[in-house]
């Protein structure tokens, strides 16, 4: 079982594939065709956060009974890969809920229980790692250099993208809030238990 959303990835060859996890594996599809071309080993059924592609490798989150961790690995190959293409594994930071954000060269992550990490995408190495506070659902997104972290109660906090943690603002709206913001022209959209607000200039 896995709730994540597929992720597009632009293979060196030309080729597109559709990367994404089911039950204990992440795994590639030719995107034309169908066909499963590669599996990775991720144990951790039940699966929300979405697989993230960057840099030439894909990272979940996922795991269960203490074996919870973030890992990264080689995109591409062939069949049953296993771990044989495991690049890194992060055991701190992991978010249950809300997908991790890419932002070369760095990945961030926001936990459920409101801490917010930054690693290094190629190595797992930490940063930093702050705690913003409040409940997290939604999945952290990327507009102008800023990152938005959405929060349960309904306020954004608003980051410099970046190796240093730079607090920008934090914007409440003061109504709950689960669903991941949308970026499109400029705006921000967020959908709240009652209402759509749209955010811009």
């Amino acid at each position: 079982i896995s709730h994540g959303v597929p992720a597009i990835w632009n293979a060196p060859d030309g080729k597109v594939q559709v990367v994404s996890e089911a039950g204990d594996v992440v795994q590639g599809f030719d995107a034309p065709t169908g066909e499963r071309l590669w599996s990775s080993q991720v144990i951790g059924e039940g699966k929300v956060p979405s697989t993230v592609v960057g840099d030439g490798l894909v990272f979940t989150a996922g795991g269960w009974g203490g074996k919870e961790t973030i890992k990264a690995f080689k995109l591409g190959g062939q069949g049953d890969l296993k771990e044989s293409n495991l690049v890194w594994e992060q055991k701190k930071g992991m978010p249950k809920v809300p997908s991790m954000l890419y932002v070369k060269p760095h990945l961030y992550a926001i936990s459920d229980g409101g801490i917010a990490t930054c690693m290094k995408a190629a190595t797992g190495e930490i940063i930093w790692q702050e705690r913003i506070g409040g409940n997290f659902s939604a999945s952290p997104v990327f507009a102008e250099g800023r990152i938005n972290f959405l929060g349960d109660n309904g306020e954004t906090t608003v980051i410099e993208a970046g190796p240093e943690f730079k607090l920008l603002a934090k914007n409440p709206l003061g109504e709950k809030v689960q669903a991941s913001m949308a970026v499109s022209h400029g705006q921000l959209f967020i959908r709240t238990e009652k209402q759509l607000v749209c955010i811009g200039r």
